[in-house]
């Protein structure tokens, strides 16, 4: 009797129309500039039966590229080996094995598109490189979540008894439709997604409307849509009617007040697409997350899977009892921002049930290092200099007006750039305790990274020439989820790092 999936298997046939779709839906952002230049301009009609008959064509290819891609795309279960295996590619076959001793997890996703037509993306997740990764984009509920209770258990029985605490166990016929026992559960309401929107993400609402504005004026000025002479006029404009450099600041940071609300107001949108309905619930064996309105996923989060925490809130979030745990498991990157799973609108005690849950000890008080003054005194002079450029080429464009210009510098200086880089440097910290790595950083937003020490992979200490007569260091720490690096401080550290080393070393808990 085969086993399931041993043979190869092919996604569902709705995956045609997902392809289709999504290789349309490419085309159409390529093309965008032209569509919107023949919209406004018209077209003229000896275009119109070539550009008719180009596009029937070109559906046409897609089509035919779609239905090669669905009948290429195959996976299936080589128990033997004991891997997972993909084979994809129109033109060129591409295999991609993943062993079961790599595999950390097996999850949804579902784009709004996907849950239009009916079919999930099963995504399997890999200790290796990014590369590593499979993603089977068209799969119907049943054989995707056939799928993750079969792999994970092939992948149990692989690893070894060892493990059986934190794998899915065997399930029979009647078993494999119940549900896990929730121990408690967390949902974010549309007031909290709210709140998390007016006081998170301040300026990437603001950095994405000049990403839209910038390509916006690219396009149009690629068709000509745009005059360069309007442009120009339009700016000269502005420096007559606001030659001097006091009206210029006042109406540049109405316009910049003007933008920042409407950013915010992105954001709120934003994360109110990217957390919709987020259910975050903890059963005996895992955290089992879901969220998202565009693109819905599903995860499940192991203890022994979860490489590094992260916590961040900031003063206003803080008051309003909102925190965000980022969680990081196995992975190729060296950036915990690259591979986290992010939990937002936690309470703190919410937080701490996440921890007891995912850390195998309690937390307990620590030696704690803070950096040397020398950091303060290099962190203002990087900051500074910016200001001083711009005060060296204000003197070539407006020579008349450097006293102006200077004092609205020393004021940023003074009033923002040294209290602000004085209390980055008082609120970074590293405190190494018995069983964890603990890094404090961040003035607004404020950021907890812990590490448990048997985790850790290595620590790398450098010493630059120059802090060499003061006798500092800096530190890195290295885990399979990301790195935690800690800068100028003094070698004391080191006679805890060795200890840190030494627990690793002794320590016979498994790190993934």
């Amino acid at each position: 009797m085969s086993k399931p999936f041993e043979t190869p298997q092919l996604q569902s046939k709705l995956g045609i129309l997902f392809i289709f779709l999504s290789q349309a839906y490419k085309f159409l952002r390529a093309f965008g500039a032209a569509f919107l230049y023949f919209l406004i301009k018209g077209f003229p009609s000896e275009v119109v039966l070539p550009i008719s008959i180009g596009l029937v064509v070109l559906l046409l290819a897609i089509l035919g590229y779609s239905i090669l891609s669905y009948k290429k795309f195959r996976f299936y279960i080589d128990y033997k080996n004991a891997e997972f295996i993909l084979e994809q590619g129109v033109f060129a076959t591409k295999v991609t094995s993943i062993p079961f001793s790599k595999i950390q997890q097996v999850y949804f996703k579902r784009s709004l598109l996907q849950r239009v037509i009916g079919v999930n993306s099963v995504i399997v997740d890999s200790a290796g490189s990014s590369a590593q990764e499979i993603d089977i984009k068209a799969l119907s509920d049943e054989d995707g979540k056939e799928l993750q209770q079969v792999l994970m258990q092939a992948v149990k029985e692989e690893i070894g008894t060892s493990e059986a605490s934190e794998s899915n166990e065997p399930q029979s016929e009647e078993t494999a439709s119940k549900q896990p026992e929730a121990l408690w559960t967390h949902r974010l309401s549309p007031l909290a997604l709210l709140k998390l929107g007016i006081t998170s993400n301040y300026f990437r609402g603001v950095w994405l409307i000049l990403l839209f504005v910038g390509s916006l004026y690219q396009q149009l000025g690629d068709f000509e849509l745009l005059q360069d002479d309007q442009y120009t006029e339009g700016i000269r404009g502005y420096f007559d009617a606001y030659s001097k450099p006091i009206e210029l600041f006042l109406l540049t940071a109405l316009v910049f007040v003007g933008v920042f609300i409407l950013g915010m107001l992105i954001s709120c949108i934003e994360i109110f697409i990217k957390y919709f309905d987020l259910n975050l619930k903890q059963t005996k064996e895992s955290l089992e997350l879901a969220m998202g309105l565009k693109t819905n996923t599903k995860v499940s989060l192991k203890p022994r899977r979860v490489q590094l925490m992260r916590v961040v809130t900031n003063p206003i979030q803080k008051r309003l009892n909102l925190n965000e745990a980022q969680i990081a498991i196995a992975s190729s990157q060296d950036d915990l921002n690259k591979a986290k799973i992010a939990i937002p609108g936690l309470e703190r005690a919410q937080v701490e049930k996440v921890k007891r849950f995912l850390f195998s000890h309690q937390m307990r008080p620590g030696r704690i290092f803070k950096p040397a003054f020398i950091l303060y005194v290099r962190l203002l002079i990087i900051a500074g200099l910016p200001l001083l450029l711009t005060a060296l080429v204000a003197s070539f464009l407006v020579p008349n007006y450097m006293t102006e210009i200077l004092s609205i510098l020393f004021i940023i200086f003074g009033m923002l750039i040294i209290p602000y880089q004085y209390y980055w440097y008082k609120a970074l910290a590293l405190e190494i305790t018995p069983e964890f790595v603990i890094l404090r950083k961040g003035v607004w937003n404020q950021k907890t990274e812990i590490i448990e020490l048997f985790k850790l992979q290595s620590v790398t200490v450098s010493q630059p020439v120059w802090y060499k007569k003061r006798d500092l260091y800096n530190y890195t720490f290295h885990t399979a989820g990301g790195d935690l690096s800690f800068p100028v401080t003094s070698a004391e550290a080191q006679r805890y790092i060795n200890y840190a080393l030494y627990r690793v070393e002794v320590s016979r808990e498994a790190w993934m």
